[in-house]
């Protein structure tokens, strides 16, 4: 008879465990599925003298595209360290500071005051956005910040004019 009991109280014991277990897994489930968003790269507004023109957004990864996105990061600072393309310490080191000069040579130029222009820098490529008035004005701002110190490349997004709002279905 004591054997039976023995066994019983086990069962029981293992079926509350394991309630305790699943119940607590659920709770750090949902707290790990809460959505998160991580920026990665610098982000800033230039100038906002274009009335109209859509808010460009900051580049957003989850936190499954974060963790690739840094692997692959110090993978790529790794090898052009030792290959001495690049400053050690990883290629993205110098962004900040340039998205920073960029940034201000754009508000420092007069010639951009009528414009709305966001600038992203990853890994020395800068990327605009925004909206400028003329497509003159939009390769003037592309050579400006080309001319700056430590950017390699310019990817130029900037639309002439507003751009209207895509249709819905």
């Amino acid at each position: 008879m004591r054997g039976v009991f023995h066994a019983g109280a086990t069962s029981t014991m293992r079926l509350r465990t394991l309630l305790a277990l699943t119940s607590t897994f659920g709770i750090l489930t949902a707290t790990a599925e809460e959505p998160r968003s991580y920026q990665l790269d610098p982000f800033a507004q230039a100038t906002a003298g274009f009335t109209g023109c859509p808010t460009a957004q900051p580049p957003v990864l989850t936190e499954q595209e974060m963790r690739t996105t840094a692997h692959q990061r110090v993978e790529r600072g790794t090898s052009c360290c030792l290959a001495g393309t690049c400053e050690c310490g990883g290629a993205y080191k110098r962004d900040p500071e340039i998205n920073e000069r960029v940034v201000a040579a754009i508000r420092g130029d007069t010639r951009f005051r009528n414009t709305s222009v966001w600038v992203t820098t990853t890994r020395k490529f800068v990327t605009l956005q925004g909206c400028v008035r003329s497509a003159a004005q939009g390769k003037a701002l592309q050579r400006l910040v080309k001319d700056q110190r430590d950017v390699a490349i310019v990817w130029n997004e900037t639309t002439v004019g507003v751009k209207p709002p895509a249709k819905k279905p």
